[in-house]
């Protein structure tokens, strides 16, 4: 009997809600409202290195549920910056093309370039992404950075930027003495550049800040990544920017500029060590004298350096 009036007052709030939405959707209604609760207020957590910054590509949001494309987006740089390691959202039942732009969103570029607007710490390695029939979309991230590694290098840079910023004065001083620090105690792992797909560098973390700092190898990954750590110390508004298999910093420093240790960090044919200054802090115009090539840039994505 008691089962019956269940089903009997059920059966009632299905037909009162038909009558009330026109019929429009009543299971996803009722799944999406009370069972996931979507239209509850959604907070995330913001962790210890979130920028919590806004740009023309992306913008931080409080609302988790998506309505197009550029919420997507927006949710998954704030869900990125915030350092969590997993996080639902949904779509609204109205976003009809909302799975197809997950897949979309999932399989091109634009989740890699949502990583280069994030703090190094909370990049991911690898991100998954589940979703259901009702609209709920769930991230779970493996971050690039184990917090054994950003203890490591928190403390290094503490110690380098005790010698390097010693007697600078200004933060421009202090970035090119922590830069040329970064280039002359560090050199290019071309042997891993020259075998990406060798399992015998499966291991190696020379695309990292910890690779640079622990085994003094880098690639373009662990320069950008180092001077990103270490310009967000300053507290100075700061992304990664990537094109053509490169990544370099842009740093809003006097009006944005380019930052390229990797390129100041030439390999020789001799094997000896030089420090240039060629790519430091430079507009985008000198940029395209010096190389118009490997430098190229998606500019609807990093609009701050056109």
């Amino acid at each position: 009997m008691r089962l019956f009036k269940k089903f009997l007052n059920l059966s009632l709030f299905v037909v009162i809600m038909a009558v009330a939405f026109n019929y429009k959707d009543i299971s996803y209604y009722v799944v999406g409202n009370y069972i996931y609760n979507k239209n509850v207020t959604i907070e995330i957590n913001k962790g210890e290195y979130s920028r919590n910054k806004d740009y023309d590509f992306i913008q931080i949001t409080d609302d988790f549920v998506a309505n197009d494309y550029q919420d997507l987006l927006n949710i998954f740089y704030t869900i990125l910056d915030s350092g969590n390691n997993s996080y639902s959202f949904y779509c609204d039942s109205d976003y009809k093309n909302c799975m197809d732009d997950i897949q979309k969103l999932n399989s091109g570029d634009d989740l890699s370039h949502i990583n280069n607007f994030v703090h190094p710490y909370y990049t991911y390695k690898n991100i998954s992404i589940a979703t259901n029939n009702f609209g709920k979309i769930t991230v779970t991230l493996e971050k690039q950075y184990t917090n054994e590694q950003i203890d490591y290098i928190n403390k290094e840079i503490e110690r380098i930027s005790a010698i390097t910023s010693k007697d600078q004065k200004t933060n421009k001083d202090k970035i090119l003495a922590f830069h040329d620090y970064v280039v002359v105690n560090s050199k290019y792992d071309s042997e891993r550049a020259n075998n990406m797909d060798s399992a015998k560098y499966k291991d190696s973390q020379s695309h990292t800040a910890y690779g640079l700092l622990k085994d003094k190898l880098a690639l373009c990954g662990g320069y950008s990544d180092i001077m990103a750590i270490y310009i967000d110390t300053l507290g100075i508004d700061n992304i990664r920017i990537s094109g053509n298999n490169h990544i370099w910093n842009l740093v809003n420093i006097d009006g944005w500029k380019h930052l390229d240790a990797t390129w100041d960090d030439p390999l020789t044919n001799t094997g000896e060590e030089i420090l240039l200054h060629d790519y430091f802090l430079i507009t985008t115009e000198q940029l395209k004298e010096y190389d118009a090539i490997i430098h190229e840039y998606d500019k609807e994505v990093y609009k701050e350096a056109n």
